[in-house]
């Protein structure tokens, strides 16, 4: 192994840089979206105009930490490449910004799963990239009491 090859350490990476912001070691992230200045209408991830009103004046906005349960299924049936266990919950959870996001609940029974459940955002690693780094993604998590 060269000296390069030595100093050159494996990092966590967002999986999404549009929706996924993460601290330096990957446990904390935050969702990100814009927000129309013309409507006020809010979104997940960053659109180039408002899906709402079609104006293309967005501003940046981080969003919140926590969501309640709108809709949910239990995959069993794996897509193309997914590398996670089966079964697994799938859910969206509509943030008190507005947007409702869709990701996995981890840390939760098939049986607890509801609508309206509160749940809250958690950082896992997802696989790694040609780099050998960490690709960090966000998941839904039943709230802490």
């Amino acid at each position: 192994m060269t000296t390069e090859e030595e100093n050159k350490t494996a990092r966590r990476v967002s999986v999404s840089q549009s929706r996924l912001r993460i601290n330096e070691d990957g446990t904390e992230g935050v969702l990100l979206g814009r927000k129309c200045r013309n409507c006020g209408e809010t979104f997940f991830g960053q659109p180039r105009f408002c899906l709402k009103c079609t104006s293309a004046d967005l501003a940046p906005v981080d969003l919140g930490r926590e969501g309640e349960i709108t809709t949910y299924t239990i995959v069993r049936q794996a897509p193309p490449g997914w590398q996670g266990d089966v079964p697994y919950l799938l859910a969206t959870a509509k943030v008190a910004e507005g947007p409702s996001i869709t990701s996995e609940v981890v840390d939760c029974a098939e049986d607890r799963l509801k609508v309206d459940m509160s749940v809250e955002l958690t950082m896992r690693v997802g696989g790694t990239d040609k780099e050998g780094n960490e690709i960090v993604v966000y998941k839904w998590r039943p709230k802490s009491a």
